[in-house]
């Protein structure tokens, strides 16, 4: 039997331009977590291709719990996978593996709805069907799923109002 996992209370602060490197290498070890379900290529320097930052560096945010680092999330303005505006979009989100299943992931979801108020979308591709398990767990039960096809991917959309 597993033993029981303490839950840890996060926090969420803006992410500055001097802490972009920071950002920098959370993606490459969110990558490599996400290398598992996602044929992801691997460049001769040992680091994952992310083209996406500049587009998606519009509200970032650093995950911490107790002070230490624990993840980040990228949301930005407007869906780009259904174009609706306006509407927040979860870009990208990352809890270090050993905090997971402690509730920070819920809990800076939280943070965040609080800090960005009105309709949100949160997709995850279908081939990550643990993503999809806690993006709905996390959202409630008040929200809307469909289908959604992207990028050469399909994709679960989560659709929900933050108030």
């Amino acid at each position: 039997m597993k033993p029981e996992l303490e839950p840890a209370l996060p926090s969420i602060a803006p992410a500055g331009d001097n802490e972009r490197a920071t950002i920098e290498s959370l993606i490459q070890l969110h990558l490599y977590d996400m290398a598992a379900v996602h044929p992801f290529a691997i460049r001769d320097d040992g680091t994952y291709e992310y083209d996406l930052l500049d587009q998606f560096w519009q509200h970032t945010y650093l995950i911490r719990v107790a002070g230490e680092l624990a993840g980040f999330a990228l949301v930005i303005d407007g869906c780009p996978i259904t174009g609706r505006t306006p509407c927040w979009f979860m870009a990208e989100f990352f809890v270090l593996r050993h905090l997971r299943r402690r509730s920070v992931g819920r809990g800076a979801l939280k943070a965040l709805l609080a800090c960005h108020k009105g309709a949100w979308h949160i997709a995850s591709q279908t081939t990550n069907p643990s993503a999809g398990r806690f993006w709905s767990r996390s959202v409630g039960a008040d929200r809307t799923e469909f289908a959604a096809q992207f990028d050469g991917a399909d994709w679960t959309v989560i659709s929900f109002a933050s108030k």
